[in-house]
């Protein structure tokens, strides 16, 4: 089976399980592709893009892979901010190719864990829309270690 991993991250924490994502699938000898998704104007300020989120919008991304239809699977990760996913995210999901017969599983990451199941099923829905089966979703805080991640993801997979 052949996944994208598409996924925006601010802070590392989102970058961190999209790497280990990759790596349990790899090692089950599955193909994975990272996929680091970068808004064309990227506001430094924490709080004016938690802003962005909450009032969803759809910044320009900078150039990146939309059309996925030499993949099987899709997992989509975001961190969560004001209850939803980061912009990028949403830019991401409605410009990408149809996702039509391709199985999908959201992931995101947090600090509180406020919003994290309304970000998940904001994520959902669009893809839902979109024409993907949801396989699953997974949310991980912030301080949760590598082997946990790893047991939650290994679980999942």
């Amino acid at each position: 089976m052949k996944s994208a991993i598409i996924y925006y991250s601010f802070t590392g924490n989102t970058h961190r399980i999209a790497c280990l994502f990759a790596d349990i699938l790899k090692n089950k000898g599955e193909e994975a592709v990272l996929v680091r998704i970068r808004p064309l104007k990227e506001e430094a300020a924490f709080l004016k893009q938690c802003k962005e989120a909450f009032l969803g919008k759809k910044p320009e991304l900078y150039r990146t892979l939309l059309d996925i239809k030499d993949f099987d699977r899709v997992i989509i990760g975001s961190p969560v901010w004001a209850f939803k996913p980061a912009p990028a995210i949403n830019t991401y999901i409605e410009q990408c190719g149809s996702l039509q017969g391709k199985t999908a599983i959201c992931f995101v990451t947090y600090g509180s864990g406020v919003g994290k199941n309304r970000a998940l099923e904001s994520m959902k829905k669009a893809l839902v829309a979109k024409g993907a089966r949801i396989a699953g979703t997974v949310s991980f805080q912030q301080s949760e270690n590598k082997k946990q991640c790893r047991k939650k993801l290994s679980e999942m997979l």
